[in-house]
């Protein structure tokens, strides 16, 4: 096996004259079949395809076992290939799971939460207390069956703050999957609203400085629903698992 042209670093072949379509037949196959396992593992463990930005993690994986097989083909050339062909290798994936690429339907648990500012620099944070979700927050809770997205806002923040807020704005969706469930949380702010502030079972209630809130022992996401309430080019929090935790991707 001739190794001209070709420079290995960091593992990866670079340099050679080689193309992706000079590879024998057997040696396509091979790699089409690591690419389709990579893919396939990854969706079935975060409930999506890999996007752009997990693109090199994805073909490292794959590249690692085309090294170990003593395949000489250039790391650019593999990935290049990687991404002209997701789309067929999502269908494929698709099919094996006896998925299809029209199905839309899934099952989805729709939340939403409210940053409530005063006006005066400060905003509405609720001390959380519940057995799956503990921590400094903003007011939330579940839409209920038939229940329109804003009205639903209307009601939680009523239930939990003794406020009525008017017009919440949409700023973002915060979104996750557990199991086959999509969760996904609408993300609003109000900075208009009436009665008084009263603590309820879901935990106290209090205003404070933002940044102060920010040194706080925050809920769980609570740093990328931040991000988002405070940009106006950030407008999505994906999370996904991770080996120490869920991670979010903001877009």
């Amino acid at each position: 096996m001739s190794r001209k042209n070709h420079e290995m670093i960091d593992g990866k072949l670079l340099q050679t004259d080689k193309k992706y379509s000079q590879l024998k037949l057997k040696q396509k196959e091979k790699i089409a079949d690591w690419m389709f396992q990579a893919t396939r593992d990854y969706y079935t463990k975060k409930y999506v395809f890999p996007n752009e930005k997990h693109l090199e993690g994805m073909v490292n994986s794959v590249y690692e076992k085309i090294v170990a097989a003593e395949i000489w083909i250039p790391y650019g050339e593999v990935f290049k290939h990687y991404r002209s062909k997701r789309s067929d290798i999502n269908k494929r994936v698709r099919k094996s799971l006896n998925e299809t690429s029209g199905s839309r339907t899934e099952k989805v648990c729709f939340m939403n939460m409210c940053m409530i500012l005063d006006g005066k620099g400060n905003v509405l944070a609720l001390d959380k207390v519940n057995d799956s979700y503990t921590g400094t927050t903003f007011p939330g809770g579940h839409v209920e069956r038939n229940e329109l997205f804003s009205k639903s806002m209307i009601r939680e923040v009523w239930e939990e703050t003794g406020l009525t807020i008017e017009s919440p704005i949409l700023c973002g969706l915060y979104h996750w999957y557990k199991g086959a469930v999509h969760n996904v949380i609408t993300l609003y702010k109000a900075e208009k609203f009436t009665g008084t502030l009263t603590s309820s079972e879901e935990g106290k209630v209090y205003w404070i400085p933002v940044e102060e809130l920010k040194s706080k022992e925050l809920a769980t996401g609570m740093e990328y629903v931040l991000q988002i309430m405070e940009s106006e080019q950030i407008g999505e929090c994906y999370m996904h698992l991770e080996a120490n935790g869920f991670v979010g991707d903001l877009y």
